[in-house]
């Protein structure tokens, strides 16, 4: 078998961490998103991020690591059996450098909740709307904080922070806008894609 590489470098195979995507229905469709504490050490510092994080070895599986970190850094509980869907596995952290394999769990809710923050783990939480999402004039190639201005990056503002990345790749896959994985940006929805709502 070969081996698996990300920036030459040898990488896990499997998910090391897990996040939860909270898709709520009213008031309007949105996800929550949370933009992480500044901590020294931590590559995503100040990012728009699902929650989620690293597995533990209390965790039973990756969807107990996904319920887990949504309950520790939003204050939002959920049961198993809330999940919806669970997206194909991706990597995060491949231009920074600290690269894991990620295991993406989705929850549809009935309507938005209030968060709990963790402000050891987020500075901050919002429930972006699904139009902002599926607005192509909203996409642009953008400089990332912390990350070489020599090339920019597919990504939305969010409140002068843009979403980027694992975040934004995964987002714009699930709900069907062609964004490929060089990181180019994708121009129009493909013909035979519908887009959710």
């Amino acid at each position: 078998m070969s081996q698996v590489l990300i920036n030459g470098r040898p990488a896990e195979s499997k998910p090391g961490a897990a996040v939860a995507i909270l898709h709520a229905s009213a008031p309007e469709a949105a996800i929550l998103l949370m933009r992480r504490a500044q901590r020294r050490g931590d590559p995503w510092s100040g990012h728009w991020s699902f929650p989620g994080g690293r597995v533990e070895a209390s965790d039973i599986d990756l969807l107990a690591t996904a319920l887990r970190e949504l309950r520790e850094e939003c204050g939002i509980t959920l049961e198993r059996e809330h999940l919806t869907e669970r997206l194909a596995d991706d990597w995060a952290g491949r231009v920074i450098g600290h690269h894991v394999m990620v295991a993406p769990f989705v929850f549809k809710i009935p309507e938005q909740v209030s968060t709990i923050l963790d402000h050891s783990e987020a500075a901050e939480a919002v429930w972006m709307p699904m139009t902002m999402l599926l607005d192509l004039s909203l996409h642009a190639l953008r400089e990332i904080p912390g990350i070489p201005k020599e090339r920019k990056w597919p990504a939305i503002d969010l409140r002068g922070t843009p979403v980027w990345g694992f975040t934004y790749r995964v987002l714009c896959q699930w709900v069907g806008l062609p964004v490929p994985r060089e990181g180019l940006i994708f121009k129009e929805p493909s013909d035979n894609t519908t887009p959710r709502a």
